[in-house]
C-alpha cells in the first residue's frame, strides 16, 4: 500500500508551516498564552497565599513580568532596518 501514498511537494509544507508559524508568533495568541500561563501559576501558588487579594497580585504580576519580556525580546531581537 505504501506505493500508492504519494508524498505532499515540499512547497505545500513550507506553505502550511508559515501559516502555524504566524499564528503562534502572532500578539494575540501569545497574550492568550499568557493569561492561561498566569491563571495556571496562581492556582499552583494558592497553597501559599490563601487570600483572594494574594492570588490577584501573583496573577497580575505574573502577567505584566511575561508581557514585559515579550515585549524585550521582540524588540531585541527585530531584524535590523536598514
Amino acid at each position: 500500500m505504501r506505493f500508492l501514498y504519494r508524498r505532499a511537494k515540499y512547497p505545500a509544507h513550507e506553505l502550511d508551516t508559515k501559516l502555524v508559524e504566524d499564528v503562534l508568533s502572532s500578539d494575540i495568541f501569545i497574550f492568550i498564552d499568557l493569561i492561561f500561563w498566569s491563571l495556571l501559576i496562581t492556582l499552583l501558588t494558592l497553597s501559599l497565599h490563601f487570600s483572594f487579594l494574594g492570588a490577584c497580585i501573583i496573577f497580575i504580576s505574573s502577567y505584566i513580568f511575561g508581557a514585559s519580556l515579550h515585549f524585550f525580546l521582540r524588540r531585541w531581537m527585530r531584524e535590523p532596518q536598514n
